[in-house]
């Protein structure tokens, strides 16, 4: 009975060690400055203090929501730093959601619902599959990401 109590005590401390080691890089990877801290994003950092969402942390668009956001967060900063270390920055790409722009901008996320409110015709392009970035490209960073083609085939 007692090296059950034991086992228990040793997983609880493991678990207990891995969950903080996980919730100081999630801290780290997802704020502001340390997304400042390398070379290739310094571009898109500057853009951002220029725009209006300035004031946002970066996953307030970079994050995505659910259960496991965190976890995706933090093996996505993993990587950044990895392909940072390894100088390959061609496949350093951002990802960005545009259920974030939408439930910001309808009032669906607290505290960060002073958002313009999205008007009633962007239904059609949601519903086509256009996303956000393809019309406000520079809204975030003023560098145009994550455009794609499907706009140009939508007609009025």
């Amino acid at each position: 009975m007692r090296s059950y109590k034991k086992g228990i005590l040793l997983y609880g401390l493991i678990f207990l060690g891995i969950y903080i080691c996980f919730r100081f890089t999630y801290a780290w990877y997802m704020n502001p400055s340390s997304c400042k801290r390398c070379h290739e994003v310094a571009r898109y950092r500057i853009s951002w203090e220029e725009s209006s969402h300035k004031d946002l942390d970066c996953k307030f668009c970079h994050e995505n929501r659910g259960p496991f956001h965190r976890l995706d967060s933090t093996f996505r900063g993993l990587r950044d730093v990895a392909i940072h270390i390894k100088g390959d920055y061609f496949s350093l790409k951002a990802i960005y959601y545009d259920s974030n722009c939408i439930n910001c901008h309808t009032g669906n996320f607290k505290p960060e619902t002073n958002g313009t409110i999205l008007p009633k015709n962007h239904a059609k392009y949601l519903k086509n599959g256009v996303g956000c970035n393809n019309c406000h490209r520079d809204t975030g960073h003023k560098n145009g990401l994550n455009v794609d083609e499907r706009f140009e085939e939508l007609e009025d």
